[in-house]
């Protein structure tokens, strides 16, 4: 994907029927584009930090004003510390925790009449970072406009980082059990599920379906179809293939017991007290602005934030089922299909952030355990001599090395 053409754009009204009108943007005669499409309620306030809310039943787009949705703007993208939001027409790069949404991509046909095929994406950004709205390279309008690609492409907008996956005992207990992290994976669920049900609106073929994503959107297509396997079969599936472009699952996500040593220095940076009940942590938590969220990441030990096995989303002996029989004979039952890719020089990115402070096993181990279980960093060191080297660019580059 890439665009680097420019277009003489125009609004464009397409009629939801009784689901409303949206106004989104024809881009040439080929392609259209409609922008920061809600698929879940805002999880905000109260809603920190627990699993999205679908639209209610009825639900309509529109504005206020009683006329359709602007679509021709992409939306604010979750909260984020120093991440620059490059977009291919501008737009305003804000940061909202009101940010699921969905942007989507179109050729220019009957949308009554067509059935194309369609593909979610799920960005990357460690986790941590990322933008739905597609930097210039990652643009698909060119591939349909001039590269003759009759698709859909639906990218997803899921929490980030603290907003995304804060995970620990005390959310499970806050909960009732429903919950205990994994929060953008639990909105990469439902964005897909909105997807299923309404992109036949647009045009698409709601099954013909791919689920694809790069680096810890390749992650989280792992994720989402693992989880789609250990569901009962409830009629045809989300998705029929998947791409994995650089990164997979290597190793069995921390436990919750493990993520809650992250919770609890977050507590303690706010002077909430670790005897308190799970409830009255999170009341106090949720009271927090955004930006005193996003300044205390880099601050913490624990500054990385990821998805957890929480035996609700992720579970337990998953790497043992993908080497299963079982899985085989799963995937092979629904007929999935799989594509998967690395990228050169893997390494180099990790080895630029949160990169060990100083040339020591110490310090190296405190950092790889930011991504993995303690038992796995241990593993995962062992794999390689330790640099004799007092440089500190040889130990980044041993930390990049390890961590993909």
């Amino acid at each position: 994907m890439g665009n680097t053409i420019s277009y003489n754009e125009k609004p464009f009204d397409l009629d939801l029927g009784d689901k409303g009108v949206i106004r989104g943007l024809q881009l040439d005669e080929k392609s259209r584009r409609y922008a920061g499409i809600p698929y879940a309620l805002p999880p905000t306030g109260e809603h920190r930090w627990r699993k999205p809310r679908p639209l209610p039943p009825g639900y309509t787009y529109g504005s206020d004003a009683g006329g359709p949705l602007d679509a021709t703007k992409f939306r604010a993208v979750c909260p984020q510390k120093a991440f620059h939001v490059g977009k291919a027409e501008g737009g305003d790069g804000a940061y909202s925790e009101d940010c699921l949404f969905v942007n989507i991509w179109t050729p220019v046909g009957d949308e009554r009449q067509s059935k194309w095929p369609v593909m979610l994406w799920l960005h990357g950004g460690w986790f941590q970072m990322g933008d739905p709205s597609q930097e210039p390279g990652m643009d698909p309008t060119e591939l349909i406009s001039t590269g003759g690609l009759n698709a859909i492409v639906v990218a997803i907008g899921y929490r980030l980082n603290i907003f995304g996956f804060l995970a620990g005992q005390d959310l499970v207990e806050e909960s009732g059990g429903v919950s205990g992290g994994n929060f953008g994976l639990w909105d990469q669920r439902m964005a897909a599920e909105w997807v299923k049900e309404n992109i036949s609106l647009f045009g698409g073929d709601p099954e013909n379906i791919t689920l694809a994503g790069r680096s810890a959107g390749a992650y989280s297509v792992e994720a989402q179809m693992l989880h789609e396997f250990r569901r009962p079969s409830q009629g045809a599936p989300l998705f029929r293939r998947i791409f994995m472009d650089s990164n997979a699952i290597p190793a069995q996500p921390k436990s919750l017991e493990n993520a809650q040593t992250q919770f609890n220095e977050l507590c303690r940076h706010f002077r909430i007290q670790e005897s308190w009940p799970a409830d009255k942590k999170l009341a106090a938590l949720r009271k927090l602005g955004v930006q005193e969220l996003i300044e205390v990441i880099p601050k913490l030990t624990h500054h990385t934030f990821r998805p957890v096995t929480d035996d609700l989303f992720i579970h337990s002996g998953m790497m043992d089922y993908l080497q299963s029989k079982e899985f085989a004979d799963e995937f092979q039952a629904r007929g999935y299909k799989i594509l998967i890719g690395e990228v050169a020089n893997e390494e180099t990115l990790y080895s630029t952030y949160n990169s060990p402070e100083e040339p020591t096993l110490e310090s190296l181990r405190t950092q790889v355990m930011n991504y993995y279980a303690p038992e796995v960093t241990d593993r995962a060191i062992d794999c390689y001599p330790l640099p004799t080297s007092n440089d500190l660019a040889v130990w980044k580059k041993l930390f990049g090395n390890t961590l993909p």
